[in-house]
Formats: structure tokens, sequence, C-alpha cells
């Protein structure tokens, strides 16, 4: 019998983060990180015009395989984000479009997957969060193992349950949830310095302050 070792599920983010960074990017946020919390670049939307916010639930599936991801599904709450890995496999996609519309109806934030998709035409236009390396014709398998909300690598770096993950065309971040508050701060800071460094060059002070004169 096929085993999936299911812990326990993450509180979702605040609706006050949420709301925060999505007036944000992810560029702002990672300015203000002092550690490098960036997922490998290789990690894109489907759709460029995507926003993903939300609390990792984190899935380990075996190569080629994704019953771990549908059981995830099921046992998460809106809010969650689907943060994947499915350790190396490049011959088989482990979602897409039926389960981006099962995602979708059960109101989860997203999915983040260290791997392929399939659909890509359809996903390319939907308004729901799918970050991946690619995609591939190819569907997979669903005979497990694998395991749920354990701490896992996605994207080069380490993910645990309940992390903070956004992502956006530039790419994805992922931040500690006692560190939010901090990066959201920072990041609302350097967007007030930005709308003003563009009002100036506008007015054709071009040159930035902190660049010296030869």
């Amino acid at each position: 019998m096929t085993t999936i070792r299911i812990e326990e599920s993450p509180t979702v983010l605040k609706e006050s983060w949420v709301t925060r960074a999505k007036k944000l990017s992810t560029t702002l946020i990672s300015d203000g990180l002092e550690n490098l919390s960036v997922m490998t670049a290789d990690i894109k939307p489907s759709n460029p015009n995507s926003i993903l916010v939300g609390a990792a639930v984190t899935i380990d599936l075996p190569v080629g395989d994704n019953l771990a991801l549908h059981e995830a599904m099921y046992a998460s709450e809106p809010g969650h984000v689907m943060v994947v890995t499915s350790n190396g496999s490049t011959d088989r996609a482990v979602t897409g479009e039926l389960m981006v519309a099962a995602a979708q109806a059960l109101q989860l934030n997203g999915y983040v997957i260290d791997g392929l998709i399939r659909d890509a035409g359809t996903l390319a236009t939907s308004d729901f969060p799918v970050f991946s390396k690619g995609s591939i014709p190819s569907g997979p398998k669903k005979d497990g193992p694998g395991s749920i909300n354990t701490p896992i690598k996605c994207g080069g770096l380490h993910v645990n349950p309940g992390d903070f993950i956004m992502g956006d065309a530039d790419g994805v971040i992922v931040i500690p949830v006692d560190q939010v508050e901090e990066a959201l701060t920072r990041a609302e800071k350097k967007a007030e310095y930005e709308v003003k460094r563009l009002e100036d060059i506008a007015a054709g002070n071009i040159r930035p302050k902190w660049l010296k004169q030869k």
C-alpha cells in the first residue's frame, strides 16, 4: 500500500501581509532582505502577470509521480501555496489544467514547482499563479509515495511549511514567517524611495545622489 506522509498543515498568512505584499514586488522585497532568499532563475510564471502570495505547503514527490500533490491540495486551506519538488524529474509533468482548475476552486493561492507542468498554452492565460521550470506533454504517474509539510528544497532554497512565498514576473522569494513584517516594512520604504527617484528623473535630476562625481 502506498504511504503518503502528511504532517500538520501550516497557518495561512495574515491577510494584511498578503494585501501589503501585492502592492509591492519581489524586487522591492528582495532588496530589503539581509539574506538572499530567491529561487533559481529557471522557475518562472506561466503567466507573467501572475502575482502569487501565500503560506507554503511543501510537497516532496517521487520522480515522475504526483499522488502526494493531489493529497496535499485536499489537505490544505484557502491561502496556501503548493510548493513542490519533483526531485529532478525531466520527462513528466506534475500538474496541468485540470489540477489548476481544482486548486482554484479550492481557493488555494498557487503552485511553485521545481519541475515541469503541461497545458502550458492554457496556463499562460490563467489567472491562477503557476510557477515552474517549463512544460512537457507527458503526464505523471499516481503511485506515490511522497511527503507533505516536511522541509524540502525547491528552486535552490530550503523551504519550510508555512514560509512566506511570493512570486511575480521576476521570480519567487521565500521568507521565514518571523521575518515577514520587517521585510515588508523595508520594502515599503524602498518603494517610497523609488517613487521619489522616478520623480527626480522626470524632473531632469537624472544622476543619483549616491553616485559620486568624478
